[in-house]
């Protein structure tokens, strides 16, 4: 497709928010056949050329549906002008000091172009005022979930995780919420975390299922039937996610008790084939942790501590020791 734009026929800066051209968008909305491509260049002229000062909240959820089903049409022909788009879109959406349907149908389009770093860029500089989070509104829900699915994309775990947690704790308001559960739940499972058991039954069935692939240490090929959870999200549950996280339990139980652990010890534990396969493994988990260094030469891994953390180790062995104390006394 030709996206040239014919100034006669599209919106100007000082035309595009009145009446008829609003009317324009509005006929757009209800349309449900798939859009011209004069008619795809109308609304990119219109996004680009986006001024909220102008627009009355009324209107921005007819805006959202008409920017989500402009952007799939326009995937398959051009992701640049897309890109283009949502780079001017930003900035107005920047100055809203609320969330709105329009938010999200940004970053919306920002997962289906695959403009990460874009929807990244907006919800680490967004700020919106306490107040209106404290609403509790749905719109609050959706906006968190799709922020945390773009920081989990951007590898912002931290991110991903706090975004997740905002949205589902407004548990039952609507189904983003379970679905902001399940997503914390995947993505504590791939990062080795406690896993949190929920108290929607849909969250409480693939927690149950995360926490045996977890904990179940005699099997150590997992299959991908064993995470088949007739659920789409579940699909990011590969199996060297599965042994990341198991790796990632084992290191920390030999975290509490020894400084150094060798290759040997972790391969025969974990059966895993060679040391460049455990090597990058290992250089994963501590991509995420940073908890070791890694001596590739004498082939060991060497936690690294803080004060408080072998405050905590003492405090552990000491109470393991008072425990065997108590046992020997009492024979």
């Amino acid at each position: 497709m030709n996206f040239e734009i014919d100034d006669s026929d599209i919106p100007n800066e000082k035309q595009v928010y009145i009446p008829q051209h609003i009317a324009k968008v509005y006929q757009l909305f209800h349309q449900t056949a798939r859009y011209n491509e004069q008619e795809m260049i109308y609304l990119l002229k219109f996004f680009m050329e986006f001024n909220i000062g102008s627009i009355e909240i009324m209107y921005l959820n007819i805006f959202r549906i008409c920017l989500t089903k402009l952007t799939t049409e326009l995937m398959p022909y051009n992701t640049r002008v897309i890109t283009k788009m949502l780079i001017c879109l930003k900035y107005p959406l920047q100055a809203i000091i609320f969330i709105t349907d329009l938010h999200i149908a940004f970053l919306q389009s920002c997962i289906k172009s695959y403009n990460y770093k874009l929807g990244y860029q907006f919800i680490k500089s967004k700020i919106f005022l306490q107040s209106t989070i404290d609403k509790k509104d749905n719109i609050i829900i959706e906006y968190f979930y799709y922020a945390g699915l773009i920081a989990n994309a951007m590898k912002d775990y931290d991110e991903a995780l706090r975004c997740y947690r905002i949205a589902h704790k407004f548990e039952g308001s609507n189904s983003f919420s379970v679905e902001a559960q399940k997503m914390e739940s995947l993505l504590c499972f791939r990062l080795g975390m406690e896993l949190k058991n929920w108290s929607n039954p849909a969250s409480q069935q693939l927690v149950a299922k995360l926490t045996s692939v977890i904990e179940n240490n005699g099997d150590k090929e997992i299959k991908e039937k064993d995470l088949d959870f007739q659920d789409q999200d579940v699909s990011i549950c590969l199996k060297e996610q599965a042994l990341l996280a198991q790796l990632y339990q084992f290191l920390k139980k030999e975290y509490e008790l020894h400084s150094k652990v060798s290759f040997d010890q972790i391969i025969h534990n974990f059966q895993i084939q060679d040391y460049e396969t455990l090597i990058n493994l290992l250089l994963q988990v501590n991509n995420i942790h940073n908890m070791f260094t890694i001596n590739e030469e004498k082939r060991y891994i060497q936690f690294k501590y803080n004060n408080l953390t072998y405050k905590e180790i003492n405090s552990k062995l000491e109470s393991k020791y008072e425990l065997l104390n108590t046992l020997t006394n009492k024979k």
